[in-house]
């Protein structure tokens, strides 16, 4: 009992460093799943762009293409010039340049796709790109109204024609059915994240006073057999990641209401738990070394930010190389995602209860791999073995850092 108590009143000088990440974390993700919404109910709305069109050819063709985009974007002037159109382009004054060359009207009805047009665009904006598929579905358009025997005058006409029947987009919105699930999946996404971060920065510490020989030595004289003191750390630590995990579930309850307790929050509650789990077996391990503050930092930092970038958390996984791919499935936090995949509309993962369980497995055989070299490295820290060169390595690299 003395044990247990002692475990809390050295856990209170972590409190506040806990309590600002837990703070941060749950301000962050509650603003990115209210934007994420936000960011969905507008994402079918058109926007008109500040755009030049230096036309070369001055045919029907390319006037026929420059009163097209008129009607959707604003034209602004430019001259012919190199490098007025890259000022113009650097200076935000247009977000596209169009250049119809001398010979367009000519290419077009010879029925030839390619270098028809010229475009310049800022590399680091969309619009640019969305323009390109603008003007691409246009003259796609045209050429089939040319090659079905239309003149220049009626295919142009028709190509408008056919571009105002599909200008206005019906979304169809499933916004009851869907809502909560993509706020679930933005809060559920990052919790790996922070969790490790938490556990390692705050936890750690507490377990690594209690190795220190000093106060093991002390310990080991008082009345108290290592079976009890065992079972007090172990509770101790147990209670402490539950008010952790605790602490997101009710704030998520608070959030979202019963949608944090629909099936799909259950779902997601569960898979952080099993997360959970592994992070605390890591948080032991970790513990076994002994490393100081710094180390511990640097350690929580890169498995946190490690398998955040590796496994999907901070990238979407649809977007990772098949090479990184490849490695991915060897960290629990890809199977995490996976899981978390499965409730936001924004990916592709369909939804199987048989992969749901399948993913829970893997997790819960990382916890118990991970517990099982922790229980290892435990019995040579105690017996002075293997681990000893490791903890003077760890406080060797700490004192080089500033």
């Amino acid at each position: 009992m003395q044990t247990f108590k002692t475990f809390f009143k050295i856990s209170k000088k972590h409190l506040p460093s806990c309590i600002l990440y837990l703070g941060i974390y749950v301000v962050i993700m509650i603003l990115l799943s209210f934007l994420a919404q936000d960011s969905n109910d507008s994402q079918f709305q058109a926007s008109s762009l500040d755009i030049g069109i230096i036309d070369c050819d001055e045919s029907k063709a390319s006037h026929a293409l420059t009163d097209y985009l008129d009607e959707i974007h604003t034209i602004v002037p430019l001259e012919n010039d190199g490098e007025v159109i890259q000022d113009s382009l650097f200076y935000r004054k247009v977000s596209y340049v169009l250049t119809i060359p001398k010979g367009f009207e000519k290419e077009l009805l010879d029925g030839n796709s390619k270098n028809l047009i010229q475009t310049s665009k800022r590399k680091d904006s969309a619009s640019g790109y969305f323009l390109d598929e603008q003007v691409d579905q246009y003259l796609k358009t045209m050429r089939l109204y040319l090659c079905s025997g239309d003149s220049i005058t009626d295919a142009a006409k028709h190509t408008a024609d056919s571009a105002k029947d599909i200008e206005k987009v019906t979304s169809l919105s499933f916004e009851k059915d869907h809502s909560s699930s993509d706020n679930l999946y933005y809060y559920f996404q990052y919790m790996p994240y922070i969790l490790i971060l938490l556990l390692t920065i705050s936890l750690a510490p507490i377990l690594i006073i209690f190795r220190k020989k000093d106060i093991e030595n002390r310990m080991d004289c008082a009345p108290v057999s290592p079976t009890s003191k065992g079972l007090a750390l172990s509770m101790g630590c147990a209670l402490y990641c539950l008010a952790v995990w605790g602490f997101f579930i009710i704030i998520g309850r608070i959030v979202y209401g019963a949608d944090m307790f629909s099936k799909n929050g259950l779902l997601c509650i569960l898979n952080s738990f099993v997360f959970l789990l592994f992070t605390l077996a890591l948080t032991l391990l970790v513990s076994t070394f002994s490393p100081n503050t710094n180390v511990l930092n640097m350690i929580a930092n890169v498995v946190g930010l490690g398998m955040s970038f590796l496994c999907g958390i901070f990238v979407p996984q649809s977007i990772l190389s098949d090479n990184l791919l490849q490695v991915s499935p060897f960290l629990p936090a890809y199977w995490y995602v996976r899981i978390t995949n499965m409730f936001g509309s924004y990916s592709a993962e369909p939804f199987s209860m048989n992969f749901y369980w399948k993913a829970i497995g893997i997790q819960l055989l990382f916890f118990v791999a991970i517990f099982a070299i922790y229980l290892v490295a435990n019995k040579q820290h105690k017996s002075g073995q293997i681990f000893v060169p490791l903890n003077k390595i760890f406080s060797a690299e700490s004192n080089k850092l500033p």
